[in-house]
Parts: C-alpha cells; structure tokens; sequence
C-alpha cells in the first residue's frame, strides 16, 4: 500500500492548505448533525418532563441551539462537497498534466495506446477514492471517536467503557475490511476493464476490415464476453461492500441496543437524567452512519493501489543528465570532423524474439551526408531509425548524436535535433495550422504558409474558404495520400534539425510524387544529415552513401560495408 501511502503524500504537497481545510470543514456537518440529534432529544424529553410536572423550562436557548445546529449541518454538507471535490479535481487535474508530461516522451516504449489512455484516465480517476472516500472518513470517524470518549469519560465510567468497547469494534471491522481487501479481484477486474476497452477501441477503429471480411460479429462478441468478465469482477466487489455495510449496520444496532441498556442503569442509580440519556441514544443512532463512511473506501483499497502503482511507475523517468555531461566520439568521420550521428557495436533484439535484429552495428553518418539503408524487409532498417531517434533504446552498444551519448541528451533537447519523417503521419482532427504547429508551437501565419508552399500543398489549402483554419477530418480526412503525405513535409519544414530520418517517406505514392516529395525534401534540408531508409532507386541514386544490410539479418554482420551499389 506504499503507492496509496505516496498519492496521499504527493496531494497533500501539492496543497497541504485545501487538504486539511476540506477535512476541517468536514468535521463540521458531522458534529452539528451529532449536536442536533443530542440537542434535539435533550429539549424534547426536558420539555416533556417540565410540561408533566409543571416546572419552567427555557425554550429559547434550546430552540435557538437547534436552529444553529441545522443552519451549519445544512452549510457545512455543501462546504464539505465543494472544498473535498475542489481539492480532490485540483490535485487530480495537477497530477494528470504531469502524468501526461512523463508519458509523452516515451513515444515507443511498449504499451499500447489504449492502455496509456486507460491510465490516464481510468486510473486517475480512480484516485478521487484516495481524499474523498479514505482520508476524510477515516479523519472524521477517529476526531468524532475520541471527542465521545472524552465526554462519556467525564459522565460516567461505564459510558466510557460501552463506548469503547464498540469504538474499538468499528476499528476491527475497518482493520478485517482492510486485512480481507482481495487483490485477486481487484486484478481481475482492472484486466477485464482494460481489455473491454481496448477491444471496443479495436472494434470502432477496425469495423470497416472488419466488415468486409466478415468478422464485425466475433469481434462485438469478444467485446460482449470482457464486459461479462468485468461485470462478474465487479459483482464480487458490490458483494463484499453489501456485507460491510450489513455489518456495520449490525454493529450499531447492537450498540445502540447496549447503551440504551447502559443509560436505563444510569438514569437509576441517579447518574443520569432521562433528558441527557435520551439526547445520548440519538447521538448513537447517528454514529454508524460516520463510522461506516470509510468501509466503501477501505474496500475498494486494492484497486487504487494498484491503479496507483501504475501510474508511480509510468512517472517515474530514466535519469536524464544535460548535454554537458557527454562522451567523445570514439571515431571520426571525414576530414576528423565530428559524425552527425555515429553507431558503435550496436545490437538489437524485440522482446520475445528468438534472435536480435541488429548485431554489432558500427557506422556513421557525417554532417550535412546523405546515408541510404538497403536491404530486405526485416534487416532492421526501420529499427535503426527508430534507435537514431531514440523511439527505442539498443541492447548493447552506443549511439552518438553529434559527439554526444544519446541517452545523456535530455528529451526536449534531443526532439530538437532529431526529425522522423515516416510512411504515416499522424494527423490530428484539428485546424491544418495545429497540425502544423506540432513540429514548431510559436509558428506564425506566414511560416505555415511558407511550409505549405515548400511542400506544393499551399494552393490545395488556400481553396478552402477557411484556409489555415480548415479542420481536418479525423486521420487526415478529406486529403487524400499524397496531400497528407505533402502536409507532414510541411510539418517537417518548420524544424530545423541536425539529423533527419526519412522512414520509407515516400512508401505508397506513385512515381512521379514520389520524386517531387523527395526533391522538395532535398532542396529544403540545405546541410542537414539524413538517414533515409530507402525502397526506391531514386532515393538511393540522391544518397551520398549506402549501408547496405542485403546479407541475412542476424547472421553477425558487425561492420556492414558501405558502399554505392545499385539498387536491385
């Protein structure tokens, strides 16, 4: 439980003042819904009493208590809901921003999309348990049980003990209710819930495939059968909370019962009056609903610290040093210049895989070079692109970027230096200017404008009435292949890099905007270093060099040749 232990700790320092005035003004409510009840019971016994025996009673304090003690049950149940909730959707709005920032630079790391939303989502939203449903009640029910104490402990020893006695009954029942908090489940339900989510996901993005070969039904089926999954998980769980609530139920009734016995003892031997012991057993009746308002939470403890480690660990970043704190080249490339980009005994492997794609790579890449990988599918071109990029990390060996190691380059630093442009740019459902403004923020009218002209897509755009504001449909709706294609150049006109890495850039275009694409992207990138994956023979005949990976992959090719070969 150490990760709820941390979420606790991470939103009280992220405002330890709304933290401890939502538990204040929880305790509000509660003694005033206590006061009124005892208050209440007190008056209309005594009144009775007074009326009986034909005694005076004061009604106007009394009466005014009970007012006042409304008054503020009434206001502090809505203070109570809007300074919790505020403090709660602050913390949880603050938290997910930097939830966000720690899960944008791994842009490669392994999970999927769906499950990445799911953490920033679900799991975030599962933490409002934490304050919400744990600290306040737990805070609330232990100042409201000591407050009793001390009270019945100046009016009679045996009041004292009753009390504590079921005071430590409820913390038994909060300590099983935590000792049997079933992980298991809590697994089961979070596996079911993720994988109903990400079927659905599947099945809204992949319905037309799926319609035309036939497989729209067995895919909703597999939808239909995690939801029963969840459904059952989560039925255990409504389960448990029933049989807490049942038992805490019990448990007052029993207590209730007692002291009522307790107060009947009392108001014998002349240590109470009936007045005060009536205003007492309302108090009681009002107790399990306080004391009960930590079981839901304290049950549902597994799922949100799960949830919680979760989401500590995508956080918590790989140390990242400054630029500063570099290593040498270990070699040179043309004219002792310091290479662009630089592999030094590079191996690879994908997880699970049986053998390792890359095996001792060695290469360079000079400044302002063109660097062409050829060679069959599978021999790892597009996975030295992605290590170029660092969108994965090697098994063993170093990749240097400008003299630099390049996991001691930091991620802001590092995006700056490095642009992928791949077979598909994701295009965003937004304006053709936000699109843009991905590769520069600041990017002014003119620029994006200048970008589009680079990329021959200025004329398309500027038919739109809307122009720069025309709102693309999601995946680059209402372009068709080669425009989106022209839009990512666009993109990647409004960086100015140190290495370019073109992954198949012009894969899937006809011959003739294939070569426009790429004598466009040519003449833009001036000096720039390019390693271009290349399919075509023109893209390998406008390559300064070529490394070529044409022998089978994984067959110990630790220093492939460079050489200028034609493509076959």
């Amino acid at each position: 439980m150490r990760s709820v232990w941390h979420i606790i700790r991470t939103q009280h320092r992220y405002d330890s003042f709304h933290f401890w005035l939502g538990i204040l003004v929880a305790l509000l409510p509660a003694a005033a819904g206590l006061l009124l009840l005892g208050v209440s019971g007190w008056f209309i016994t005594a009144a009775a009493i007074a009326g009986l025996s034909g005694a005076f009673l004061n009604i106007f304090a009394p009466s005014a208590l009970i007012r006042a003690f409304a008054i503020v049950r009434t206001a502090g149940r809505y203070g109570e809901r809007v300074l919790t909730h505020d403090a709660t959707f602050r913390f949880l709005t603050g938290f997910r921003n930097r939830l966000f920032a720690a899960m944008a630079p791994k842009t490669n790391d392994g999970q999927r999309s769906g499950l990445l939303l799911n953490r920033l989502t679900l799991d975030v939203a599962v933490l409002d348990t934490v304050y919400l449903r744990l600290v306040v009640p737990l805070v609330l029910s232990l100042v409201v049980a000591v407050s009793l104490l001390l009270v019945w402990s100046s009016v009679s020893p045996l009041l004292l003990l009753t009390g504590a006695v079921f005071v430590l009954a409820w913390l038994g029942l909060a300590v099983w209710t935590f000792a049997r908090s079933d992980t298991k489940t809590a697994r089961r339900s979070d596996a079911a819930l993720d994988a109903m989510r990400l079927r659905a996901a599947d099945l809204a993005a992949g319905r037309r495939d799926l319609a035309i070969y036939g497989g729209l039904e067995a895919a909703a089926d597999s939808v239909l059968v995690a939801n029963t999954r969840l459904a059952e998980a989560q039925e255990v769980e409504d389960r448990r909370t029933s049989k807490l609530t049942a038992g805490s139920t019990l448990l007052g009734q029993l207590f209730l019962a007692v002291m009522l016995l307790v107060c009947l003892h009392e108001v014998g031997n002349g240590a109470l009056t009936a007045a005060f012991s009536v205003g007492l057993i309302l108090v009681v009746m009002g107790l399990p609903e306080i004391f009960s308002m930590s079981l839901p939470g304290l049950s549902r403890l597994p799922r949100v610290a799960l949830a919680a480690g979760r989401i500590i660990h995508l956080m918590r970043r790989p140390e990242e040093v400054e630029s500063s704190q570099s290593l040498s080249v270990p070699e040179t490339g043309r004219q002792g210049a310091v290479p662009a980009l630089a592999f030094a005994d590079v191996s690879f492997g994908y997880p699970g895989a049986d053998r390792r794609v890359l095996e001792g790579l060695s290469f360079h890449l000079d400044q302002g070079e063109i660097l062409a990988l050829a060679g069959r599918s599978g021999c790892g071109k597009s996975t030295i692109g992605a290590l170029a990029a660092r969108l994965r990390k090697p098994g063993q060996g170093k990749i240097l970027l400008g003299g630099l190691e390049i996991d001691r380059i930091c991620e802001k630093e590092l995006r700056r230096k490095v642009t992928v442009i791949g077979q598909k740019a994701y295009l965003f459902n937004e304006t053709v200017a936000e699109n843009l403004r991905v590769a520069n923020p600041d990017a002014g009218d003119t620029e994006l404008w200048r970008a589009l002209e680079q990329a021959a897509l200025a004329e398309r755009i500027s038919e739109n009435p809307e122009g720069l504001q025309t709102i693309l449909g999601e995946g680059g709706l209402g372009l068709s292949g080669g425009e989106q294609r022209r839009l990512a150049l666009a993109r990647a006109f409004l960086t100015r890099p140190a290495l370019f890495v073109l992954d198949e850039m012009t894969e899937g275009l006809d011959a003739a905007t294939a070569a426009d694409v790429l004598d466009r992207f040519l003449s833009y990138r001036g000096d720039t270093a390019v390693l271009m994956i290349a399919h075509r023979r023109q893209e390998l005949e406008r390559a300064d060099r070529v490394l070529d990976l044409t022998a089978p992959c994984g067959s110990g090719i630790r220093s492939p040749e460079i050489i200028l070969s034609e493509f076959q």
